[in-house]
């Protein structure tokens, strides 16, 4: 191999580097502010490692689809929200569960009026990721999404 074919050989290896590092998973660019994200990815990506998931898409609008199992309406204190704010919990057919923090009491109809097996569009500011795994070896994901807004 000839010095130039070695220069271009490692050129589109640095390029490939590059672009596999600054790629991120579960997480495309739309054309407004709110990036997709994908649920069971992140959980499957990132469950060994969940707290690196606030470096990634901590206190960023991201959007998610949902194919709902169950919708229940979770207790919780909801600081510097509107009176009648709540929080949900959505559990997708996989078993992950997309925690919605303080929704504004509009969102009410959304918790009663979503059955399962039904989609339901998801958009909020990423707060957290939890992964645990119980005694049976269950792995269990949580994607925490503050101020969640549903279509």
């Amino acid at each position: 191999m000839n010095r130039n074919s070695f220069n271009a050989a490692l050129m589109i290896l640095a390029a490939a580097f590059l672009y596999a590092v600054t790629t991120t998973p579960g997480y495309t660019e739309d054309g407004d502010s709110a990036k997709s994200i994908s649920l069971d990815q992140i959980c499957e990506l990132y469950s060994d490692y969940p707290m690196s998931t606030d470096n990634i898409y901590g206190n960023k609008t991201v959007k998610t689809t949902v194919e709902v199992s169950s919708v229940r309406k979770i207790h919780s204190i909801c600081s510097d929200a509107p009176e009648g704010s709540f929080t949900m919990e959505i559990t997708n057919k996989s078993g992950t569960i997309l925690e919605c923090f303080c929704n504004e009491p509009v969102y009410k109809s959304v918790l009663e009026n979503t059955p399962g097996g039904s989609r339901l569009s998801v958009e909020g500011m990423y707060k957290s990721m939890t992964a645990s795994y119980s005694e049976s070896e269950n792995k269990q994901c949580k994607v925490t999404i503050y101020n969640c807004s549903f279509k």
